[in-house]
């Protein structure tokens, strides 16, 4: 699904980006454990992560990609916004825990360099438009392979 207006992709725009962290995300989240993620989960997994400070447990929905048996997901920050804390979270304790649907995997992390993103970047673009004008105005970008645990 693409979500775009006159400007661009609106998830681009900074009211959408700070909606999205502050209203959208934990409706989401919510919606998502109340439903076991039956509703509003498309290509969505919900992320938890140890706070590289805190140590308290925190989760986030995330859209992903699959890639066999791995998880694909993807951090662009916004200009003027610091960068998403699960970046911060998964650099510091390279563990998460996902819930897809009603399933729950222990996961090991890998940040991935530059020219492995660009295997994925035009399908993570195609899932989140707003990823390439976030990118386009920042440069900044992080992906993550998630790899469940044996």
């Amino acid at each position: 699904m693409r979500y775009s207006g006159a400007g661009g992709s609106l998830g681009a725009s900074q009211p959408a980006v700070w909606a999205i962290r502050n209203v959208v995300a934990p409706v989401h989240r919510w919606i998502y454990r109340c439903s076991r993620g039956r509703v509003l989960a498309r290509n969505i997994l919900l992320l938890s992560t140890e706070g590289c400070r805190t140590g308290k447990v925190h989760t986030n929905p995330v859209f992903f990609l699959r890639d066999s048996d791995q998880f694909v997901i993807c951090n662009v920050r916004p200009r003027n916004e610091r960068t998403n804390p699960w970046v911060l979270n998964l650099r510091a304790h390279p563990t998460a825990t996902v819930q897809i649907g009603a399933d729950r995997i222990t996961c090991d992390a890998h940040e991935l360099e530059d020219a492995q993103v660009d295997r994925y970047w035009p399908r993570l673009v195609a899932l989140w438009p707003a990823y390439r004008e976030h990118y386009e105005r920042s440069g900044d970008r992080t992906v993550f392979v998630l790899e469940p645990r044996v």
